[in-house]
């Protein structure tokens, strides 16, 4: 499949599709190597061989540990990833389809979720930002040992104009379509139909953007070695089930990225007021020590979340109502302005939204560099571990401990 191609990237059949019973690839879909023919007719009679093989080729575990283990930038994931960023082999403009007459002559350019413009420079404070090393393999040590090990090097440095890129927009709409919150003098949040869904815009534009790059680090994966989809007794391991999970995520999030597309576009030119709900949180702070623009999901219903330091922190959160607004985020309202009067208990009131959403979900989040210098070895530890695998396992000691202190540094108290 041709990645730089709009009308192939979100045409449902041009990716596989997985039975709901053993998430095995269906024989009259796609292949998940992508190569464009069916599965039966391409990689099924390999996969097949594989589940056999992988219980007695003594070489298995060799080839997988080559495949995986791969020191830092020569993992197949960190190549993916520059390949689709730096060298734009994943190259599109969202904004095709809605708006059309796209700046092809430009090619596409390299655009940045969370805004170009003061939201990573004012996180900064002109140093680098931190963010998850995601692309880290976990294992039974690691875990063992997290506040020795993965606090280490669960993190790398990035330059802001390297954090944070999609390659999603062509020139024309992504300076078009952001002015409200990147062109010089517009950053300051406002509250604005055009900014929320801008905003909005940002977040599922990385997200739409993280599954094509997945799938396609999925399909080159299974290129590699067909023994990725087994476990070591010839069983299903998540492979396959991981790959259905990104074309379903995907596909649902793409019929929502034409929605805010077309309520920008009748607002441009029509003042037609947004569906879009928003809820917003100015917090008591001259800056909160971390950024994030990526999708949540809060009640079953999918939210466009941003916290941004624009030039105040404010949390934005919006939603397209199915029936009822979202009750735990009403109530998480309800509570911040109860405590209006307490900043201690205004910043508390909203843990709960930022460590099960945020420090929990997030791929798509920066820290301030001095702030996250400042966190003790255990709680970078345990920050990696709850970001990859959530809480469980972890004692509510250690929970009580690393909370009180990533609560203190991320708000800057």
């Amino acid at each position: 499949m041709n990645f730089q191609l709009y009308d192939e990237l979100f045409n449902r059949d041009n990716y596989p599709a997985f039975s709901p019973k053993d998430y095995l690839p269906m024989d009259n879909k796609m292949c998940v190597c992508l190569s464009g023919d069916l599965y039966e007719n391409c990689c099924k009679k390999e996969v097949e061989d594989a589940k056999i093989n992988r219980k007695i080729d003594p070489y298995a575990n060799e080839i997988l540990e080559k495949t995986y283990s791969k020191k830092d930038k020569k993992l197949l994931s960190y190549i993916t990833e520059d390949k689709s960023l730096n060298k734009k082999n994943i190259s599109y403009c969202a904004a095709n389809k809605v708006f059309g007459d796209c700046d092809n002559k430009n090619h596409m350019r390299r655009s940045h979720t969370l805004a170009r413009g003061i939201v990573l420079k004012n996180l900064s404070g002109g140093e680098k930002v931190i963010r998850f090393n995601d692309h880290k393999i976990n294992s039974e040590q690691d875990k063992e040992a997290f506040f020795n090990t993965i606090g280490k090097s669960g993190y790398s440095e990035v330059d802001i104009e390297d954090a944070s890129v999609t390659v999603s927009f062509c020139k024309k709409h992504d300076i078009e379509l952001f002015s409200s919150i990147e062109t010089d003098g517009n950053g300051n949040y406002s509250g604005n139909n055009i900014q929320n869904l801008e905003y909005a815009l940002k977040s599922i534009s990385f997200d739409i953007y993280y599954n094509i790059m997945n799938i396609k680090f999925l399909s080159e994966l299974i290129k590699e070695t067909k023994y990725v989809a087994f476990n070591p007794d010839g069983s299903n391991s998540s492979f396959f089930q991981d790959y259905n999970l990104r074309v379903n995520s995907l596909f649902d999030l793409y019929p929502l990225m034409l929605k805010v597309l077309e309520e920008l576009k009748l607002l441009l030119a029509d003042n037609k007021e947004p569906s879009l709900e928003t809820v917003s949180f100015e917090l008591p702070l001259s800056k909160v020590n971390f950024s994030l623009s990526e999708i949540m999901i809060i009640d079953d219903t999918i939210c466009f979340a941003n916290c941004i330091n624009a030039g105040k922190p404010y949390i934005i959160i919006s939603y397209y109502k199915n029936n009822e607004r979202i009750a735990s985020l009403d109530k998480w309202k309800e509570q911040y302005n109860l405590n209006q009067s307490n900043k201690i208990g205004e910043l508390k009131s909203l843990w709960p939204l930022i460590k099960g959403k945020f420090l929990i979900n997030a791929q798509n989040i920066y820290f301030n560099k001095e702030a996250f210098d400042k966190l003790s070895d255990l709680t970078k530890g345990y920050l990696y571990v709850i970001h990859r695998e959530g809480t469980k396992d972890i004692p509510d000691k250690v929970q009580v401990e690393c909370d009180e202190e990533l609560m203190r540094i991320l708000y800057g108290l």
